[in-house]
């Protein structure tokens, strides 16, 4: 069997299997907020068998973001929405879920790709 397969211990989280899932900007948040999208994106990723999802870049302040439309865990609200989509992801999947913390700095906020957003 090959050991992509095979669990993995992080120090003490223990993955079943040695496939994580990357962060993927989606670029759907209102005010930092996730929203019914995220739902369906990390609830899908969360049943695929992945051994880890990671949810995507989440500006720790609003200034921060690198487009407006990213998540957020600087206010009570994003807190709240987030802990409701793991909440209801426990319902289907005990997969591990991570978070990549982000701060753009000085290249911080610009538009979505779709929305004109250029490197």
């Amino acid at each position: 069997m090959s050991l992509l397969f095979s669990p993995l211990a992080v120090g003490p989280l223990a993955l079943r299997n040695r496939i994580a899932i990357a962060p993927m900007c989606q670029y759907s948040a209102v005010d930092g907020v996730p929203q019914p999208w995220h739902v369906q994106h990390l609830g899908r990723l969360a049943i695929s068998g992945a051994g880890l999802v990671i949810v995507e870049a989440t500006g720790v302040e609003a200034a921060g973001r690198i487009t407006p439309d990213d998540t957020g865990l600087w206010n009570d609200a994003q807190e709240a929405a987030f802990a409701d989509i793991i909440q209801g992801l426990r319902t289907y999947s005990d997969t591990p879920i991570g978070v990549q913390l982000a701060h753009a700095g000085r290249k911080a906020w610009t538009a979505a790709p779709w929305k004109g957003g250029r490197p």
